[in-house]
């Protein structure tokens, strides 16, 4: 198994991972990835080398009726919350306290509800340093992005200096990643990320690369491979991918986006399985890991730059 500080890469970051809980969905449905700890997440990246780890809870919330958001795509309260991700996100905090690697926890939000009780919490966790950005997931919410356009979470993310991580899609009416480049524009001084690399979306691809203030992920880098493989209507196409070249393919979108890729490995979902047996992606934290490394024989520059340079500005600011 490939160790990235054995090749010179001592300072990555992953940017994009899962812990610290269930997802109520897939629990429900019988699909994996279902759940992931805290400390089996930082087995895995200390296997491959990681320096640090971003890290948020799974997309379904318990705030939601599970039963009714997967029968009949209804989003009604559970009563086992008081607003959503309320007890995920303090699930995820204290999975993150005792771990001995560096760990960048952000905090779950939902656009649609209970938003002055969402800010508030977070308020209150962020005054003790809890978190260091937020993740919006557009499908497990039923929200687009750019519903945060003046909100009062944009505002407290801009007042905090804190990024945020949004999930796109281009197979569902809530997650196309236009919608996050619009909320960027309008949000000039928040930095986004544009998550699973928009799906190869050419025109949001674009868009991102003239930009100063809008990353793109790189994950599930493999599955998007795969998805590209099996022609898919889940990706863009025509794109630059060629899926036995994965290393090649992410160089290749690396030379158009530069300073705003950024590499995550979308752990545990780098083993996507429905309940059917429908194989979306079946690799490992560490097959990720190697992609990078194949990347550092092509380009150091460009392996450094998505996985530590890139991110750090991306958490932090310039």
């Amino acid at each position: 198994m490939v160790s990235l500080k054995e090749i010179g890469l001592v300072d990555t970051i992953d940017c994009h991972t899962h812990s610290g809980g269930v997802d109520l969905y897939n629990l429900y449905t019988g699909d994996l990835p279902m759940a992931q700890s805290v400390d089996d997440l930082v087995l895995k990246a200390r296997s491959s080398g990681i320096s640090k780890v971003v890290t948020f809870p799974f997309p379904t919330t318990g705030y939601y009726n599970v039963h009714e958001l997967v029968t009949r795509n209804v989003r009604i309260p559970s009563g086992q919350q008081d607003f959503p991700y309320q007890v995920e996100n303090m699930a995820l905090i204290k999975g993150c306290e005792n771990s001995d690697l560096p760990l960048l926890p952000f905090m779950a939000i939902d656009p649609s509800n209970h938003i002055q009780e969402q800010v508030d919490s977070l308020r209150q966790n962020y005054k003790k340093r809890k978190f260091y950005g937020l993740k919006l997931h557009t499908l497990a919410t039923g929200s687009t992005a750019d519903k945060l356009i003046g909100s009062e979470i944009v505002e407290f993310a801009q007042e905090k200096n804190i990024p945020i991580i949004i999930h796109s899609g281009l197979g569902d009416e809530h997650s196309h990643p236009q919608n996050i480049v619009k909320l960027a524009k309008q949000s000039p001084n928040l930095r986004v990320c544009v998550a699973h690399l928009a799906w190869l979306d050419e025109d949001t691809i674009k868009n991102v690369a003239k930009t100063n203030n809008v990353f793109i992920d790189t994950c599930p880098f493999l599955q998007i491979c795969n998805r590209v493989r099996k022609g898919s209507k889940m990706v863009f196409s025509p794109n630059l991918i060629d899926p036995n070249k994965p290393a090649e393919s992410l160089f290749n979108y690396y030379k158009l986006l530069k300073n705003n890729l950024i590499w995550g490995t979308d752990e545990p979902w780098t083993k996507c399985i429905s309940a059917r047996g429908n194989v979306s992606s079946n690799h490992t934290y560490g097959d990720e890991a190697q992609v990078i490394s194949d990347l550092f024989q092509i380009s150091p520059q460009a392996a450094l730059d998505i996985t530590s340079r890139n991110t750090e500005r991306f958490i932090f600011g310039s």
